[in-house]
């Protein structure tokens, strides 16, 4: 129901961009910020590494675009809707944007503008490539790694970090991962927060009329008076 309910909104709003003939000069982007589980692996919901949480939808439809319904498989992130955006509407990117343009990719799928995908879920880190996911526990894998090959395990059912035929992939996947993660922690230069040595000119009033309280009569929320 829930499929149906949004390729239905989503119909409505291309349909309307096509009366209002603004089909032509709109780049229209269908994504998500999660996946979702549905059982899998015990879990529902997202909060997880695996590829049920962490690979989202992601179609991108552009009026100037030749190959729009192909379907490529190259290793994308999030990061790179906003260079990739910028691209299409013909806008300079800026240096300190570290996301990558998919524009090459929507001129031919078979290019690739990255070799990895990386996520982040609380103490854990994963990298996904056309073929392999690898998810670290702990800062230094102290809590354990996860090796899963696309290729035989799309559903990521068998752990093959400790196999000893594997140990290559692993190795090679250790360094990949570690540099994901360090260039990732790095602040792009000259780019800071907006207003982060700002400070408030006065102080907001107490806009709550008054204590509030619970059913039972405790007090939840004293206001000073």
């Amino acid at each position: 129901a829930t499929i149906s309910f949004v390729d239905s909104q989503v119909g409505r709003l291309l349909d309307h961009l096509e009366a209002c003939g603004l089909d032509k000069n709109t780049v229209v982007v269908f994504t998500s910020d999660h996946g979702y589980h549905m059982g899998e692996h015990g879990h529902w919901q997202k909060q997880t590494l695996f590829e049920n949480a962490s690979r989202i939808p992601l179609i991108i439809a552009s009026p100037n675009t030749v190959n729009n319904g192909a379907i490529s498989i190259s290793p994308v992130e999030l990061i790179d809707l906003y260079p990739t955006l910028m691209d299409l509407t013909n806008i300079n990117i800026p240096k300190h944007v570290v996301g990558k343009s998919l524009e090459p990719i929507m001129r031919n799928v078979h290019a690739s503008v990255r070799g990895s995908a990386l996520t982040r879920w609380r103490n854990g880190y994963s990298i996904k490539t056309n073929r392999y996911r690898l998810i670290k526990w702990g800062v230094n894998g102290e809590l354990g790694y996860e090796l899963y090959d696309h290729k035989n395990d799309k559903n990521e059912l068998i752990n093959l970090a400790s196999r000893k035929d594997y140990k290559q992939v692993m190795d090679s996947l250790k360094l990949v991962i570690v540099e994901r993660i360090s260039d990732a922690s790095i602040k792009p230069e000259g780019l800071g927060r907006q207003f982060e040595n700002a400070k408030p000119m006065h102080k907001a009033k107490n806009i709550t009329f008054g204590d509030i309280h619970d059913t039972n009569g405790e007090v939840l929320y004293y206001k000073e008076k």
